[in-house]
């Protein structure tokens, strides 16, 4: 309960009743507190897409009457832990004015979307707001990424469609191998011989035989 007026002497000043959560930092009389947001993002998400996500939260700060003083992306980083087979998450920090009831509907639809691995919001009522400088080099960096990104994806969709290309070093190798597994004799198996068979062991013993018995009849 607050006095809107210093009562007079001997008499009670009438009193009125300020309004829940009323501020003297916010225009319209809502209450408005500081907060810092730290959003992790699905990795499989596009680039494109993650980014129209960050750009309707603040949207939707300025339009609840809030300001957004940060948006600082960081990026891809390796998670502590895997989050839903996951083992990074593209991550977003909000520093933003905006009226509690306004942090809580954000924190809802966080919730209710599949896009958001993990999120936590903090007071930051005592950290202060970056400088137009600042303010540039966050934005420089992210159109940095951004064409980064697209770089890496417009690469990604070359190598997938470019048909696999093979040298004639490559084609005179692979029909060398051939040949070489053709000519090669399976294990267990006696080499075939080309030559003409040569008269050895029984064959032999006959003639000698009968050169004997030429010579006895002599």
């Amino acid at each position: 309960m607050r006095c809107s007026a210093r009562p007079a002497a001997g008499r009670a000043a009438p009193t009125t009743l300020a309004p829940a959560g009323a501020g003297a930092n916010s225009p319209g009389g809502t209450s408005m507190r500081r907060y810092e947001m730290v959003l992790v993002a699905d990795p499989t998400i596009p680039e494109d897409a993650h980014d129209r996500l960050i750009t309707g939260f603040e949207t939707m700060i300025s339009e609840g009457q809030g300001v957004v003083h940060k948006v600082d992306r960081w990026g891809r980083r390796k998670l502590a832990y895997p989050i839903r087979k996951q083992q990074e998450g593209n991550y977003t920090v909000l520093l933003f004015d905006a009226p509690p009831e306004l942090e809580r509907e954000m924190v809802r639809r966080i919730k209710l979307s599949d896009h958001w691995l993990r999120f936590f919001t903090v007071r930051a009522d005592d950290q202060q707001p970056p400088t137009e400088e600042e303010k540039q080099a966050l934005v420089e960096a992210r159109r940095e990424h951004l064409r980064r990104a697209a770089e890496r994806a417009a690469q990604a969709r070359a190598e997938a469609t470019a048909p696999v290309a093979t040298s004639p070093a490559a084609d005179g190798q692979a029909a060398d191998a051939a040949s070489e597994t053709v000519a090669t004799p399976v294990a267990g198996q006696a080499p075939v011989s080309t030559e003409a068979p040569t008269e050895t062991g029984e064959s032999a013993v006959p003639a000698a035989s009968e050169a004997t018995s030429e010579e006895e009849d002599q």
